[in-house]
């Protein structure tokens, strides 16, 4: 029995460093669709060696992006991943295997995370997962910023071999993304009423750090280990102290 047809899509800014390994993952893929935000370096030039599909929009959200990218797509099942992943042989094969006969709308797929070079086993980079393989129209991304989510929920199948994530080649890269994530977050806890205080800048954070090095065993990935949960913290609480300079900006233009 043949698999049902598959799109797969990747969305990418300045990525030159890593687009082809992603795109080399997916040439078994029945249609390949490469969605750029308008890249200053040579990513589109990479992209274009591996399919005629490459197109640019202006990013405004993961979610407006991807979703205006599920229109493009020509079969009705879509393969969704970012410039960052890698589908390996294993999860290639039970994609296509799974597609002969789906019995479910969507698919999740866990990811083996990499920080630095290293796979990270704990920290609670293990359970992480995505809702990469889905049909088209049964499906939508949420609308969030960061972090978005397959929509409406449902029913939904789980695939056993793992998508390859490099998650953060640098530091520099794993704070830059932290700034933006945070400030995505707080205007996001802001729109939905929640409250910020100082107080939460610190107790979230601590209690962060613990969770993740403490109870989620982040100590057991050494070094590499130890600083995700450290940023991985400094990201709360930077999160919820630009939620309380939005508050405070409020009340100051109230008071005036």
């Amino acid at each position: 029995m043949e698999p049902e047809k598959v799109t797969a899509i990747v969305t990418c800014f300045n990525r030159s460093n890593e687009i082809e390994a992603c795109l080399s993952s997916l040439t078994w893929a029945d249609e390949l669709i490469v969605v750029d935000s308008f890249s200053t370096d040579d990513t589109v030039a990479k992209a274009r060696k591996y399919t005629d599909r490459v197109l640019q929009r202006e990013y405004v959200s993961a979610s407006d992006q991807k979703n205006w990218a599920l229109e493009q797509a020509s079969h009705d099942w879509v393969l969704s991943i970012d410039s960052d992943e890698i589908v390996p042989d294993d999860l290639r094969a039970e994609i296509r295997e799974v597609l002969k006969a789906p019995r479910f709308n969507r698919y999740l797929v866990y990811r083996r995370n990499y920080f630095l070079g290293k796979e990270i086993k704990h920290c609670g980079w293990n359970t992480d997962q995505v809702p990469a393989l889905f049909r088209r129209d049964r499906s939508r991304f949420d609308g969030a910023e960061v972090h978005e989510r397959l929509v409406p929920e449902g029913e939904f199948g789980k695939l056993s071999h793992r998508l390859i994530h490099h998650a953060h080649r640098s530091i520099d890269e794993f704070a830059r993304k932290s700034n933006r994530y945070a400030t995505w977050g707080a205007k996001k806890y802001y729109r939905q009423g929640r409250k910020g205080c100082a107080a939460r800048v610190y107790f979230n954070s601590i209690f962060n750090f613990i969770k993740l090095y403490i109870f989620r065993l982040g100590f057991l990935d050494g070094a590499e280990g130890l600083i995700i949960c450290v940023m991985s913290s400094c990201y709360v609480a930077e999160k919820y102290a630009k939620l309380w300079e939005l508050y405070r900006k409020k009340e100051s233009s109230v008071a005036k």
